[in-house]
C-alpha cells in the first residue's frame, strides 16, 4: 500500500483508491490535519500522494489511532469493488473522530 515514502511525503497505492467518492472523503478526514499541505489523487492508478510537514505530527495524536488505521489498511487490502466492501469502508471512515 505505501509506494514512497520519505519526511513530509508519501505516496499510497491500492484499488480502493480508484473509487472517487471513498478517495474523497478520505481526502476530507487528512485535509483536518494542519500538518497535511496537500493531497494529489489519481483514480486512474489508485494512487495518492500526501505531502506534510513532518515537524507538525505528533506522535502522541497519531498513537491512538493505530487501530483505527490497521483496520482500514486491512479493508483497503481486502477491497473487491463490491458495494458490500465499499460500504464497509465508507462507513469506517465517516465513523472517524479525531
Amino acid at each position: 500500500m505505501i509506494t514512497s515514502f520519505f519526511p513530509g511525503r508519501i505516496r499510497l497505492r491500492a484499488p480502493v483508491f480508484k473509487q472517487e467518492d471513498l478517495a474523497e472523503k478520505a481526502r476530507k478526514i487528512l485535509l483536518k490535519f494542519e500538518a497535511v499541505k496537500n493531497i494529489e489523487h489519481n483514480p486512474v492508478t489508485g494512487s495518492v500522494l500526501i505531502e506534510y510537514e513532518p515537524d507538525k505530527v505528533p506522535i502522541e495524536k497519531l498513537l491512538p489511532m493505530q487501530d483505527f488505521f490497521t483496520q482500514l489498511a486491512n479493508e483497503a487490502r481486502n477491497f473487491d469493488g463490491t458495494e458490500t466492501s465499499k460500504a464497509k469502508i465508507s462507513k469506517m471512515l465517516d465513523d472517524f473522530d479525531l
